[in-house]
């Protein structure tokens, strides 16, 4: 048994990941501003095996409107968990960063979220060359299942999809919907913290695509929808700092982490609109 810190544990990803590691029955911490605890300010006393480190505002949208407080909780605190866990006996440091800091394919990310995970990034690296503290990036794709839960006007399209549904409401296609994304469903993500926790490897800062290694557009996924349910869509403008498409190189993560992606896109689909109870809308 482990003693564990997981950041942000309240959090969407983050509390599937404490979930999971309660039931392994390891010893295992959680910390969140949900809760009012700041990680600057409130990380707890004593040495602690492994950090999971997903406290963040994760939102792309948010932190082209708030970039000057988003950095301070995307980069600063993050750089508080390095040194925390450096004076802490921690044996491996899990972050998660997003594929966001790859832009278009390019690198260069397109918005303050993507920039702020690739500054973490190098950091997670400096620490693991300067002190010796091992440390593993794993960058998520775009996460989804079918208990995610709703956040208003900053949620994932399949969240904000799944709940207008459920509302009976139309529902909002930003762009034309030949955007791709790569959609990897959270118990893969899951499956990637706990191999990263027990690998016998060095990893030193190394990151990983973590994703389902395939692409679909938001038109397949609308078309998914229209077969099952009555729908009307309304058409928005894109989104600022959004980018056209998203794929996961997951090769490095097969050979590094054993990971197999397990939920297929259709299946996961099916759990989200079509096994899921979604009320108040006509079946066709």
């Amino acid at each position: 048994m482990s003693k564990i810190l997981v950041t942000g544990h309240r959090g969407y990803i983050g509390g599937h990941i404490y979930n999971k590691l309660k039931k392994l029955n390891h010893d295992v911490h959680g910390i969140d501003l949900k809760d009012g605890e700041d990680a600057l300010y409130c990380l707890p006393s004593g040495n602690f095996d492994y950090v999971f480190h997903l406290a963040a505002c994760p939102r792309v949208a948010y932190t082209v409107e708030n970039p000057s407080y988003t950095l301070r909780q995307n980069v600063l605190v993050t750089s508080k968990i390095l040194e925390w866990s450096r004076d802490h006996n921690v044996k491996r440091v899990i972050f998660s960063s997003s594929s966001s800091v790859l832009g278009e394919g390019d690198g260069v990310p397109k918005s303050p979220y993507g920039l702020h995970k690739l500054m973490s990034e190098m950091e997670w690296r400096l620490f693991s060359q300067l002190y010796g503290l091992d440390t593993v990036c794993l960058r998520y794709f775009n996460a989804y299942s079918e208990d995610q839960e709703y956040g208003g006007s900053y949620s994932t399209a399949i969240c904000a999809w799944m709940e207008m549904i459920r509302q009976g409401k139309p529902l909002r296609m930003d762009g034309d919907g030949t955007q791709t994304r790569d959609l990897v469903h959270v118990e893969d993500i899951v499956f990637c913290n706990i191999s990263a926790m027990n690998s016998a490897r060095w990893f030193g800062g190394k990151a990983y695509s973590i994703g389902s290694g395939e692409s679909v557009s938001m038109n397949y996924i609308r078309d998914f929808i229209n077969k099952n349910y009555k729908i009307t869509w309304n058409n928005a403008p894109p989104r600022k700092g959004d980018v056209k498409n998203t794929l996961a190189d997951i090769f490095e993560a097969k050979k590094d982490l054993n990971f197999e992606p397990k939920v297929s896109i259709d299946e996961g689909l099916n759990r989200c609109f079509y096994k899921n109870n979604l009320k108040n809308v006509d079946n066709k």
